[in-house]
């Protein structure tokens, strides 16, 4: 991926609701980080450590929820096939174009779509410690069956990430995933999928 960084902010969210901040002001060395960073890697390691000019300080990645890498002009690494685009959304953006509360204008799962179109959807995420994250994504329309693939993919990698508003990249360490709900959600359901739905908001 291609960089023009400039000084990079990190900020690392722990599952008790603990966020510390670490700043690198040198842009080289932030394009370093960058170009170092495998997301799907990201919590496998033993430890993530970052080692500043006083002090070091090392995290077990089973008690992280969230990574963010907070700087203009970065480029976001590749999303998984058939995504174009994830950014992360403030709740009220979330509940606005998703429709949430407006059963009238929501689009149901069975919602007919024509294969190679671009599909907006939205994730509403609830990490362990109660921690919400709110994604909408630009992908292509795929076969039904290919659409469930790939939110189960999505959701059973080890990692996710996505666009901050603000510029740079957020990765979510699914490992701590308590909840995610898809809107819509693609039209062909697991088979041991229960049918039912929210008591609020949309009621089909």
């Amino acid at each position: 991926m291609k960089n023009k960084t400039s000084p990079l902010e990190i900020r690392i969210h722990g599952v008790g609701g603990t966020v510390e901040t670490f700043i690198q002001p040198d842009a080289a060395l932030a394009d370093r980080i960058f170009k170092g960073v495998r997301p799907a890697r990201l919590f496998a390691a033993d430890k993530v450590v970052i080692a500043g000019t006083y002090s070091l300080t090392a995290f077990v990645p089973a008690r992280l929820t969230r990574i963010d890498f907070i700087a203009e002009g970065v480029a976001c690494w590749e999303f998984p096939a058939g995504i174009s685009d994830m950014i992360e959304l403030s709740e009220e953006e979330f509940r606005e174009q998703a429709h949430r509360g407006d059963p009238e204008h929501s689009e149901k799962r069975d919602h007919p779509r024509v294969s190679g179109d671009l599909h907006v959807g939205f994730l509403e995420i609830e990490m362990v410690g109660g921690q919400q994250v709110f994604l909408g994504l630009e992908s292509l329309v795929e076969l039904p069956a290919e659409r469930l693939k790939r939110v189960t993919f999505l959701l059973s990698a080890p990692s996710l990430h996505f666009r901050l508003r603000q510029g740079g990249i957020g990765v979510l360490n699914l490992g701590n995933l308590a909840r995610f709900t898809a809107y819509p959600g693609p039209s062909q359901a697991p088979a041991d999928a229960w049918p039912a739905h929210h008591k609020k908001g949309l009621t089909t």
